[in-house]
């Protein structure tokens, strides 16, 4: 499988480890954060995802351990079709620290997995086959 990627500053995408299954993301510009800011942190990479496949991002533990950034949605999905010239990859992070963060330029700030994904066909009934489960916490107190 064949992943064409275009990066706004020229550099390689590559898995970090042997045993990584996941590539990081990098911010392209050097960001700067102020207490409780939310920003949309341009990566400067767009990626043409092979079809039956979806692009899920995540953001990675250390962001959050060395710069106290959160990505609001946790997690993205970005279809295939998302790959036009300016498409490229945005995560919105927002500061929780009570001080200023700075992001260099270059900073790994989310990670990239590619899943198999299958389309179905839709049945619209009146009724399920199976029997009201319950809500939340309904398999059990233990």
């Amino acid at each position: 499988m064949k992943v064409r990627i275009k990066s706004l500053d020229g550099k390689w995408v590559n898995y970090e480890t042997t045993g990584a299954c996941s590539f990081d993301f990098r911010c392209l510009n050097e960001e700067i954060f102020e207490p409780g800011d939310f920003k949309i942190v341009e990566t400067g990479l767009v990626v043409e995802i092979p079809m039956w496949f979806v692009l899920m991002t995540s953001p990675r533990s250390s962001t959050y351990k060395k710069h106290w950034l959160i990505q609001v949605n946790s997690v993205w999905i970005i279809d295939n079709d998302y790959c036009g010239d300016n498409d490229t990859i945005k995560f919105p992070y927002y500061n929780l620290s009570g001080k200023k963060q700075v992001l260099e330029a270059g900073t790994r700030i989310g990670q990239w997995t590619f899943v198999k994904i299958e389309r179905w066909e839709f049945e619209l009934v009146e009724t399920m086959w199976n029997k009201d489960r319950g809500w939340f916490g309904t398999t059990g107190v233990k």
